[in-house]
């Protein structure tokens, strides 16, 4: 078979469903291979959103999200996607179109150092310059996106290689199974909590996947200790556990979780990230409390995040093990007190924007109530992120999701189409409208793919969540203000359907009756965030 077939089929044989991209001159002969496979090839309209399409399948699946694009500019859209991915611990696969073998020391036509981008912005990143290479090549890059830390991979194959004869018959390894944490180090955590007069469990990232989240359900009917979560966390205490949940951490480092954090004398984080909350928020000072870090890898240490006990190894292994060691646990008096005063100030009603323009707090509350706990909820990045991470509660691992590690704009529409390729129903993503025409184009590729989502545009006309924090700094905004688009009538332009919402019951219910509509769904919400400042950052 040529180079371009064996690739494919080395896709087919790591069970990938769907490649993202945009073909072009030096990658033309994969894409004409993915025509005779089972992969189905999704052309998109920018390289940009084709990996944050990839990236949302990583995340939602677990198996790593293939994206693919050409040489020079193709490659180089591909880097704020994969920048996204790798940060933010999601498993994706990008293969890269470079010019010949012939041309590589010239300068020629969409000739550049592509692997020096493409190392920058992913976990691994190497060049394919012989046919020989190719399954190698792919199954390691494969492979190593699922080691913890997940991330981004990156191969580049030079255009002539595609076309070489190659032979394959290597066997696909899945990275191995992991043992929980050790016996001796679980033993110690339990002691240290049993021993605290408050302790916290503090969910990040890779503590709140699915088989995760069983494991800590498991422990926290043993041992009914307060939950913070960070907003890549989210998810990770249902309905029967409610009462220990204590919220997210904000950005500011101001939310009723992260004053619980600062008193406890406890704090067990259990999948952290520092890229997700920096240490410095909710730990600077802190010395002489238990802090102890659960997590598949060794955490990385700075001034504000010293844990004196460390427990390695698989996360649900290691939450199962420690929940077999908590018959008969109480929590203290003080502890129960603590938790409940923090659950009255979750349910507090802050400061209502005013004006004729919806608020936004009022706009989340309503689409929670639309949207059933099974749904897929997808945020943005902007202050519609800060007030969805706030107030949208979530108790169902993996179904409601941010771009917390790098906060990149634009990745809600692509990842709604790629939750509704993966079979998610309903899928329901909320954005800016400086965040929705970062990548509206994308709606062309909803329709025509037969994606089934609705957005929700937060459109109050400027990047607000920039706006505010300039005012906070120096008493005026600059350079945010947008121009006034028609957003029902964009959508509609496309093949979506397209309406505005007027105030919080009719929200409500057109969010409710387009959750089965056949195509996507736009709804814009003029917003009135004239009490960001009072409700976001004191």
């Amino acid at each position: 078979m040529k180079g371009s077939e064996l690739v494919v089929e080395s896709l087919e044989r790591a069970k990938a469903k769907w490649a993202f991209g945009i073909p072009g001159a030096k990658i033309d002969a994969l894409f004409n291979a993915l025509s005779d496979s089972s992969v189905q090839t999704v052309v998109c309209r920018h390289e940009q959103n084709a990996a944050f399409m990839a990236q949302a399948v990583g995340r939602m699946t677990g198996e790593p999200g293939i994206v693919i694009a050409t040489s020079g500019p193709g490659t180089s859209n591909l880097a704020t996607g994969l920048l996204t991915a790798n940060t933010e611990g999601d498993p994706v696969l990008a293969l890269c179109g470079d010019v010949p073998r012939g041309m590589q020391m010239k300068h020629t036509h969409q000739a550049f150092d592509s692997l020096s981008l493409l190392r920058s912005v992913s976990k691994w990143a190497g060049k394919v310059i012989e046919a020989g290479q190719i399954q190698e090549a792919m199954f390691n890059a494969l492979r190593n996106s699922l080691i913890y830390p997940r991330g981004a991979e990156s191969l580049v194959f030079c255009q002539d290689v595609l076309s070489q004869e190659a032979q394959g018959g290597m066997p696909l390894l899945k990275p191995p199974a992991r043992s929980g944490a050790p016996e001796e180090a679980l033993h110690e955590t339990a002691a240290k909590i049993r021993n605290a007069e408050l302790p916290v469990f503090f969910v990040g990232r890779r503590g709140s996947a699915k088989k995760a989240v069983e494991a800590l359900h498991l422990l926290l009917r043993k041992a009914p200790v307060a939950v913070v979560e960070t907003f890549q966390g989210c998810g990770a205490v249902s309905h029967d556990l409610e009462p220990l949940y204590m919220g997210r951490v904000g950005i500011f480092g101001n939310q009723p979780g992260d004053g619980l954090l600062k008193r406890s004398d406890c704090v067990v984080t259990i999948g952290y990230d520092p890229v997700e909350y920096d240490a410095a928020l909710w730990n600077a000072g802190k010395e002489g409390r238990e802090l102890i870090h659960i997590d598949e890898v060794p955490c990385q240490v700075d001034k504000s995040y010293t844990p004196n006990l460390e427990a390695i190894g698989d996360i649900e292994k290691s939450l199962l093990s420690l929940a077999s060691m908590f018959e008969g646990f109480r929590p203290k008096i003080g502890a129960l007190a603590e938790m409940e005063k923090v659950s009255k100030k979750l349910e507090e009603n802050p400061p209502l924007g005013q004006g004729r323009r919806i608020d936004p707090v009022a706009a989340v509350k309503a689409i929670r109530r639309a949207v059933p706990d099974k749904g897929t909820v997808i945020s943005d990045v902007g202050s519609v992120y800060i007030y969805m991470a706030r107030y949208f509660k979530s108790y169902l691992p993996g179904h409601l999701f941010f771009s917390n590690g790098q906060q990149t704009l634009g990745v809600a529409l692509p990842w709604a189409i790629a939750a509704s390729l993966a079979g998610r129903d309903p899928v329901v993503s909320v954005s800016g409208d400086g965040g929705f025409l970062f990548s509206a184009a994308e709606l062309e590729t909803a329709v025509r793919v037969g994606a089934r989502f609705v957005h929700i545009v937060f459109d109050d006309g400027s990047y607000d969540m920039v706006g505010f924090q300039e005012e906070m700094k120096y008493h005026r905004r600059s350079a945010v203000n947008l121009g006034a688009v028609d957003i029902p009538e964009f959508a509609k332009s496309f093949g979506a359907d397209g309406f505005v919402a007027q105030d919080i019951r009719e929200l409500e219910d057109l969010v409710r009756a387009s959750l089965g509509a056949p195509r996507p769904v736009v709804i814009d919400v003029p917003v009135n965030y004239s009490a960001n400042i009072a409700n976001l950052a004191k």
